[in-house]
C-alpha cells in the first residue's frame, strides 16, 4: 500500500493537471449545442484510462457515449464496477462565477470550477487510483470503470446498456462515485437514495394572454388557479396531502435513527450550506431524517405572464410549473403519479383546461449496509481520513443506484468525495484539491479490502 501511495504523492501534480483538462471540456450534456464537447471528453477519459493501463472503449448510444476502462486481474478475483459521469450541468448564471467556469482555478486550497465537485473528480481520482495500483503491482481486482456522458440528462442510455450487458459487467460490487462526504473531515458510506418522481403542471383558460383591464375579474385566470392547486399541495405540519402519498412509505432501518442520533450531524452547517434558510419540514423528524428517509413534494419553478421589467397589465392565457417529488422505500412513483393526476384534476374549476405531465419516475434506492463492499469501503476511508466513516442515505436521487441492485448485484454503495457545500449545480461550484489524492488513495484500499474478503 506504501508503494501506491508514494505513486501518487509523486504524480499528484500531474493528475491535477490532467484534471484541470478534463474541467476545460464543455461537456454540456443537457444542451444539444454542446454534443461535440461531450464526445472530446469521452475520447479524453478513454485515453487517459489507457495511458493508466486499462483496456479502454468508448461505447456509442443513442445519447451521448459511455467510456469503459477494464483490467482483469483473474476468474479468483473479485470484480469491482465504478460509476461516475464525466458530463456536467451548464453554467448559468455566468455572472455569479467568481472566475470563468471552465477555467479552472485554486484559491486557498479549493479549486472552483464547473464539474469540479460533480462528477470530474471522481473520474480523474478513480483513474489515477487505477494507475497507482497497476503502476505498483498492487491491482488485485477485476476492475470496471463505468463512466457515462448523460448522467445530468437523465442517463436514458445508461440504463438500457447495464440492462442488455448484465452478463458480461456481471460485478460482484458497485461503487457509485457520486456524492458528498458528511463532513469535510468525515467520509460517508451511502446506502440509501430518494427516488423522484417529476410532473408539469399547466393552466390553461385561453390562446393569448389577454388585457387585463377589459377581461379582469370576467375570465378565469390561469395564475390564480395554478396558485390554488399548489398552495394545496402541503399542509400547516408539513405533510404533503395527496391522498396515499404516505401510505407505502417504509419505516427507518432498524437502529438508524438512533444511530444517526449520534453521529453529530450539524445543523447550522447544513443552514450555511443552503444560504441561511431557515429549516423546515414534516413535523416529528430532524433536518437529516427528512433529507434521507422521509418523501417530500417541491415546486421547482412557476411561469404565467409577463415577468420582464416595468408592468404590462394582462391576463395570462397559462400558467405552469415543474413539481418533483422525492420518493423513499416502499412508494411506487406509478402510483404516486396516478395521485397526483387525481389530485390535480379534483382542483380544476369550470372553465380552464389543467394537464399534468409526468416526466420521469424512478423508485427509491436502499441496501444493507454490511457485508465485503461496505467492510472493504470503511477501512479503506478511516484509514485515509483517521475517521470512521458514518453510514447513511442521502436526499438525492440516483436512479441507476436501484438498477444497478436490481440487475447486476445487491451490494452496491454510494462513496463520493465531494464536500458539504460544493456548489453543486450552482456558480462557484468547488472542491479541495487535497480530495483528489485522497480519493485516489482510498480507492487502491478498496480494492485491497475487497481482494483480501474474496
Amino acid at each position: 500500500m506504501k508503494n501506491a501511495d508514494t505513486y501518487i504523492d509523486a504524480n499528484i501534480d500531474r493528475f491535477v493537471e490532467e484534471f484541470f483538462d478534463l474541467l476545460r471540456i464543455q461537456s454540456i450534456s443537457t444542451d444539444p449545442a454542446y454534443a461535440q464537447h461531450v464526445q472530446d471528453a469521452a475520447s479524453w477519459v478513454a485515453a487517459r484510462m489507457e495511458q493508466a493501463g486499462l483496456t479502454a472503449e468508448v461505447i456509442p448510444t443513442d445519447g451521448h457515449p459511455l467510456v469503459m476502462g477494464r483490467h482483469e486481474a483473474g476468474p479468483d478475483a473479485p470484480t469491482l464496477l465504478v460509476y461516475a459521469h464525466y458530463d456536467v450541468q451548464p453554467a448559468d448564471p455566468i455572472d455569479e462565477w467568481h472566475s470563468p467556469p471552465f477555467e479552472p482555478e485554486i484559491r486557498d486550497g479549493i479549486l472552483y470550477a464547473r464539474g469540479a465537485a460533480d462528477d470530474k473528480a471522481q473520474v480523474i481520482l478513480q483513474i489515477a487510483a487505477a494507475e497507482a495500483a497497476l503502476a505498483t503491482g498492487g491491482l488485485p481486482v477485476n476492475l470496471i470503470l463505468l463512466f457515462e456522458g448523460e448522467e445530468e440528462a437523465g442517463s436514458e442510455s445508461l440504463e438500457p446498456y447495464v440492462a442488455q450487458n448484465a452478463d458480461s459487467l456481471a460485478p460482484d460490487h458497485v461503487v457509485i462515485a457520486d456524492s458528498l462526504m458528511f463532513k469535510p473531515d468525515t467520509p460517508s458510506l451511502i446506502f440509501g437514495m430518494r427516488g423522484i418522481a417529476y410532473f408539469e403542471v399547466e393552466v390553461r383558460s385561453a390562446d393569448q394572454d389577454l388585457h387585463s383591464g377589459q377581461y379582469g375579474g370576467a375570465v378565469p385566470n390561469p395564475a390564480h388557479v395554478l396558485a390554488r392547486i399548489i398552495a394545496s399541495f402541503y399542509d400547516d405540519e408539513g405533510r404533503v396531502t395527496i391522498e396515499g402519498f404516505y401510505d407505502d412509505v417504509a419505516d427507518a432501518p432498524p437502529g438508524a435513527r438512533e444511530k444517526w442520533a449520534t453521529i453529530g450531524y450539524d445543523e447550522e452547517a447544513y443552514q450555511r450550506t443552503a444560504g441561511g434558510a431557515h429549516l423546515v419540514g414534516e413535523e416529528g423528524f430532524a433536518t437529516h431524517e427528512r433529507l434521507w428517509i422521509r418523501p417530500c413534494l417541491d415546486v421547482n419553478g412557476m411561469i404565467s405572464g409577463y415577468t420582464g421589467p416595468g408592468s404590462k397589465t394582462v391576463l395570462p392565457g397559462v400558467a405552469s410549473a415543474k413539481v418533483s417529488c422525492r420518493l423513499v422505500p416502499d412508494q411506487d412513483p406509478e402510483l404516486i403519479a396516478k395521485a397526483m393526476h387525481a389530485h390535480v384534476a379534483a382542483l380544476a374549476p369550470e372553465g380552464v383546461t389543467v394537464t399534468v405531465r409526468t416526466t420521469q419516475k424512478n423508485p427509491a434506492w436502499r441496501a444493507e449496509p454490511t457485508g465485503d463492499l461496505y467492510e472493504a469501503g470503511a477501512a479503506a476511508l478511516e484509514a485515509v481520513y483517521g475517521v470512521e466513516p458514518v453510514r447513511v442515505c442521502h436526499g438525492g436521487s440516483l436512479p441507476i443506484a436501484r438498477q444497478f441492485a436490481d440487475t447486476l448485484t445487491p451490494s452496491v454503495a454510494v462513496m463520493g468525495f465531494a464536500v458539504p457545500g460544493a456548489n453543486m449545480h450552482a456558480p462557484n461550484e468547488q472542491l479541495p484539491i487535497t480530495q483528489v489524492e485522497k480519493g485516489a488513495k482510498a480507492m487502491v484500499r478498496v480494492y485491497k479490502g475487497l481482494a483480501e474478503r474474496g
